[in-house]
Order: structure tokens, then sequence, then C-alpha cells
């Protein structure tokens, strides 16, 4: 009975309501009432899709019926039946009662189905509408939800995509050279030490070329697994070796019709080079597995942190490929070369850190940005955004960070007086930590043979690192 139209019927005559039973019996559930009051009460409990009520009945009629029954049931369909048809009676059925359909009798039980099957049509229309609306509405609340989410996730994104900050004429003479050789599609050279922002200018030269809508592939050429370097950077047909169960395009074919940046290219193996080269030279690759070569079109931004002269030197990288790729090449400083650019990076770094921690309130003491201006940065930029983000971890609302908030690294050590970033005597301390770490790094820690290239004993660097509080490097 649940998937059929409940009705009630109301007449204070048990032969009319024995007649509306047998009319409606077949198609819907009949509830009756004998009354005004008792249909009222089992309105409170049921629901229905129609009222059918006589309006002479004793107590009260079919009009006050209906017109309580709208704080009941306001959704159900009002029907009227009267033998007497006064206009008086008729406006206030219209007016009192909202009644949908007003019949006279004698009803013929037909035409009256079909009235009821017209109105209930009607009603179920209506609901149908008014659920439609309701679930437009809820997808329209969910929508504009997810737009405002996504707005906020794209100025997130917005925000935190690496962008170029900087103050040094340094950079912007670089900028002026990319922004030459941008459009011309020839091959770029980046060299710079670790953490310079290569890989951003490579960005910075594709944005601004022919290529900008299409792909950027960034791909760092020391990082892929030996076995796996020809399948990663030109492909593998399905089949090509174990493993191999589909067809699967490499670093050139994705970077198809847009740039690769091929990263710490110095670091790739010999076999690689040999391949890179081909690619570069022919403008085509050979997937793994593959009969033919396949035409790629392919814009190339190369970097590193190497010197590649000596590598080709001392037969570590091709010399056809150093000539292949130093088209146009271009020297990314230091940022200890450019210290004006560190109070704009380190700004830009806190903010940028305060709306991913929700941290509010940050700012630096001036005599932190001092000491920042004053160290050597061995790993650049980089470090410097990473030192940032730990300083905003560390930091206390509606407070400044002050230098004692800065990493040992950083901050200079007691005999060297207060950490201003000043002095001759700090920036001379600083220095030698630094080249005495670099050699280090540069000697795999090897603690003799750094000591060797700085010309110097093992015991000073040993003396040197415990006074700088670097004793564990």
């Amino acid at each position: 009975m649940n998937d059929r139209h409940s009705l009630l019927v109301v007449d204070d005559e048990v032969g009319n309501l024995q007649k509306l039973r047998r009319t409606f019996i077949n198609d819907y559930e009949v509830l009756e009432a004998a009354s005004g009051r008792e249909a009222l009460d089992l309105l409170r409990r049921r629901e229905v899709s129609a009222v059918i009520t006589d309006q002479r009945m004793p107590a009260m009629s079919g009009v006050e019926l209906l017109h309580r029954s709208l704080r009941i049931r306001p959704q159900a369909v009002r029907i009227i039946l009267t033998g007497y048809t006064e206009s008086e009676d008729l406006m206030d059925a219209i007016n009192q009662g909202h009644v949908h359909r007003y019949i006279t009798k004698p009803w013929d039980p037909r035409s009256l189905r079909k009235v009821v099957k017209q109105e209930l049509g009607r009603w179920e229309l209506k609901r149908e509408q008014e659920r439609l609306g309701r679930e437009l509405h809820r997808i329209n609340s969910r929508l504009e939800a997810e737009n405002v989410k996504l707005r906020e996730e794209k100025q997130l994104l917005k925000d935190s995509r690496p962008r170029l900050v900087y103050r040094s004429r340094a950079i912007k003479a670089l900028l002026r050279s990319l922004d030459r050789v941008a459009p011309t599609g020839s091959t770029v050279f980046l060299q710079g030490e670790t953490g310079t922002g290569k890989e951003l200018l490579a960005r910075y030269v594709h944005d601004r070329s022919p290529r900008a809508g299409q792909a950027f592939v960034p791909v760092n050429c020391g990082a892929v697994p030996a076995d796996l370097v020809e399948s990663a950077f030109f492909g593998h047909k399905r089949g090509a070796f174990t493993g191999a169960t589909e067809e699967r395009k490499g670093y050139f074919e994705l970077a198809d019709g847009g740039t690769i940046f091929l990263d710490e290219v110095g670091e790739a193996p010999l076999d690689l080079q040999v391949k890179l080269l081909r690619a570069l030279q022919e403008s085509e690759i050979f997937p793994v597995g593959a009969e033919a070569p396949k035409k790629v079109d392919v814009r190339v931004v190369a970097s590193t942190n190497r010197d590649l002269s000596r590598e080709v030197a001392e037969r570590r990288f091709r010399q056809d490929l150093f000539f292949r790729l130093n088209v146009f090449t271009v020297m990314v400083p230091p940022l200890r070369a450019r210290p004006e650019d560190v109070d704009e990076l380190a700004q830009f770094f806190l903010e940028r850190s305060c709306r991913r921690l929700n941290k509010f309130g940050c700012g630096f003491d001036p005599r932190t940005l001092e000491v920042l201006r004053g160290y050597f940065w061995p790993g650049n930029v980089r470090e410097l955004e990473n030192e940032v983000e730990r300083l905003v971890i560390l930091a206390e609302p509606g407070r400044p960070i002050s230098p004692s908030a800065l990493s040992g690294r950083i901050s200079f050590p007691p005999e060297s007086g207060p950490a201003r970033g000043a002095s001759l005597r700090q920036r001379l301390a600083q220095l030698e930590r630094e080249l005495i770490l670099e050699a280090l790094r540069v000697h795999d820690n090897n603690r003799s043979r750094a000591a060797e290239a700085l010309q110097v004993s093992r015991q000073t660097i040993i003396s040197k690192l415990k006074r700088y509080g670097a004793g564990k490097t």
C-alpha cells in the first residue's frame, strides 16, 4: 500500500462514505471519517495525498475542515462535494479552504475518479518540481561551496607556486638575457650552484616562449634509476621487457610540443648521454622495443652545478653533448653574491609559510635580517626558504623573530660577538666556516682531502669545525 496514494473521504452520511470508498478502493488506499473532527485526528496521524469532503456537515463544514487541514497537511489535494452552488459557498471554499476542485452533487463515479486522477497528477508534478528545486538548491549550494574551495585552492596554488623574487641588478640582467632567448627556441644552458632557482628560470623561459601553452617537463637526470633510464626518457612498447605490460611514454614524448628541462644534466650516465645527443640532434627518440624512431618537437633547457669543461676533460661528460647544450649559456649567481635579494626572499618566504601554517602576525627583528644577509648561504635560495619555514614554525604570535631563533649554522659563535652580521670579523669567520663545509662536501666529508684542498692541516679543520659548532659535519 505504500506505493499508492492515500485518500481521506469525509461525509456525515454512511451511504455516501460507502459510495466514495467503492469509487476509489481499487486505485487508492481509502481512509474514512464521519465528521470534520474525526478527519483532523486522522490527518494528524496519517500522511494523505488528497482530502475529499462533503460541504454540508454538522459541527464543522467542509470549507472549515479544509481550511484547518492546511495547517496539518498543506500539500494535500483538497476537493469539496456539495449539492449547493450558491456563489457565497463557492467563494468561501476557494478563499478559506484553498480548494483545488469544487464538484456538485450528484457526482458520477467515473467523472470523480477522473478529477481525482488529474489533481493527483498535478500534485505529483508539484511535489517533483519541489523535490527537483530542493535538489537543485542542494547541488547549487554544493557547487558554490566547491567553487569557493577551488578558488581558495587555486589561490593557495598560485601563492605556493615558486616565483621569481629579486631586487639585485644581477638577476635583472640575467632575466633580460632570458627574455631575448625565450622566443627563439634555442637550447638554454643554466649553470649555477644547487638551490639557486635554475628550474624556476627554466619555467621563466618556457612561459615566455611560443610553447607556453604546452607541457613543461622537468627531469632530474641523476635521480632516475640506471635500469630505468632509457624507458623513463624515451618510453617503451608493450612487452619490451619483463613488467612492460602496457605502452609508456617517456619524458621526451610527454614534452612533445613543449619544453623539457634536463636538470643536473652533468649527472647523466654516459650511456644516457649518447641517447640524449641523438634526441637533441635528430629530434627523434627510439622507445625501448620500438622498430622505428619517433619524431618529437621539444625545446631543451638544461642545467648543471658542475664544471662541465672539467667533466669533459676528465672524460665524465661527452664533449659533443656539451657543445650541443652549450648554445646559450647563462650563469646563475649564488645568493651570497646578491645579498640585496635576501630581504625580499626572506619576506616572501615568511608570508607564504605563515599562510601555509596558519600563523599570522609574524615578522623579522631587523637584527635577524642583518644576520641572514651576512650568511654565506651554501644551499642558496632553497636553504633560505627552509630556514624561514623553520623560523615560522618556532615563532610566537605577535613577537618578532629574533636572531636567537636562527639555526646554529647561521648564528655566529659566542666569541664572535653579537649576531649582527655586519662586522668584518663575523663575515670572515662565516666565510671561513662555509669554505670548510664546502670543501668537505666536495670531498665526500673526507677531512684529510678537504684540508689538503684548503692547504691547511687536518687538525686545523677539526678545531675550526669544533669552534664553529659543526664538529659532527
